[in-house]
C-alpha cells in the first residue's frame, strides 16, 4: 500500500513424478504427480505400453523428474510422448531425470523413450537404475541430440552427465556414465568424441533372448545409414549409433528396434 514492491528472484522449477506397476499382466499401480503424467494406451497385444509426458514442455536447470516402473509377469514398454528438450539454463543449477526399473518373474521391461535434445547452455544430470531377476530382460535405450540443427545451432557449451546401472539379482552387470561438461564443442567433434554427429543413440540389452536378439539386430546392420557398432559379451547386448542428422538416426532405430522379433516399436514413435 505504500509503493513498496517486493521481487522474488527464485525461478520456478518444475517437479515431477511418475511411477508405474503392472503384475501379471494388469495394471497394479499407478502414481502421478507434478509436471510428470502417464497415458496408457490401448494395445492389440499382451504388451502395456506406458506413455510419459512432461507437461511442462521441456527441462532446465533446478527442474526434478522421478519415473519409475516394476513389471512381474508382465511385458511392458515405456517411451515418451515426444522428444525432451533440455534447454538454456540461466542459472548454474543442474536439472535431474531418474529413471528406476524394476522387473520379476519372466518379465519383459524395455524402456525406449524418444530422443533427448540438449540446447546450447543446457545442465542435466540423468541417472538409469535397472534391476532384474534371472528370468527377466530388459531393453534399455537413449539417444542424444546435439543442438537444434533446425535453427542452425550449434552445441557448444553445455553440462550433461548420465549415469547407467544394470543389476540381476543384485550383482552388477552394466555400467556405464557420460560427462559433456566442458569444451562440449570440441568434444564432439573430434574424432574419438562424436565425430561430428547430430545424434548418438545407445542400446542395451540383458535377459534370457540374448542369442535372438543379437541375431535380429545384426541382420539389419548392413541396410543402415549411421555409424553402428556392435558388442555382445558376459550376458549383454550394447549397441552404439552416430547419426550424421537426427531424421537418418531415427529411422535406422526404428528399423533396428522393429528388427527384433515380438518387439513393438512404440505407436507414438510413428506420428
Amino acid at each position: 500500500m505504500d509503493g513498496t514492491v517486493t521481487v522474488n528472484k527464485t525461478l520456478q522449477r518444475s517437479r515431477g513424478e511418475a511411477g508405474i506397476g503392472f503384475r501379471d499382466g494388469d495394471l497394479a499401480r499407478l502414481h502421478q504427480r507434478g509436471a510428470a503424467k502417464a497415458l496408457l494406451p490401448r494395445t492389440h497385444n499382451s504388451t502395456h505400453e506406458a506413455v510419459l509426458v512432461n507437461t511442462a514442455g521441456g527441462i532446465t536447470g533446478g527442474d526434478r523428474y522421478n519415473y519409475q516402473c516394476e513389471a512381474a509377469a508382465s511385458h511392458v514398454v515405456m517411451t515418451t510422448q515426444a522428444a525432451e528438450r533440455a534447454y538454456r539454463s540461466s542459472t548454474d543449477d543442474i536439472a535431474s531425470v531418474d529413471v528406476r526399473l524394476a522387473a520379476r518373474r519372466r518379465a519383459a521391461l524395455h524402456w525406449l523413450p524418444q530422443e533427448t535434445i540438449l540446447f546450447d547452455g543446457s545442465r542435466l544430470a540423468r541417472r538409469i537404475e535397472v534391476d532384474l531377476d534371472i528370468s527377466s530382460e530388459c531393453l534399455v535405450l537413449e539417444s542424444l541430440v546435439f543442438g537444434r540443427h533446425a535453427m542452425g545451432e550449434e552445441l557448444q557449451a553445455c553440462y550433461f552427465t548420465d549415469h547407467w546401472r544394470i543389476r540381476v539379482e543384485g550383482r552388477l552387470v552394466h555400467a556405464e556414465s557420460l560427462s559433456l561438461t566442458d569444451e562440449t564443442g570440441a568434444m564432439l567433434a573430434a574424432s574419438a568424441g562424436a565425430a561430428g554427429a547430430q545424434m548418438s543413440a545407445t542400446l542395451v540389452y540383458v535377459g534370457p533372448r540374448l542369442e535372438q536378439l543379437q541375431a535380429d539386430i545384426k541382420a539389419v546392420l548392413p541396410a543402415l545409414a549411421s555409424r553402428v557398432a556392435v558388442s555382445c559379451w558376459q550376458g549383454r547386448f550394447v549397441l552404439r549409433l552416430l547419426a550424421s542428422e537426427t531424421m537418418t538416426g531415427k529411422a535406422d532405430l526404428l528399423r533396428i528396434i522393429g528388427s527384433i522379433r515380438g518387439q513393438h516399436v512404440p505407436r507414438v514413435w510413428q506420428t
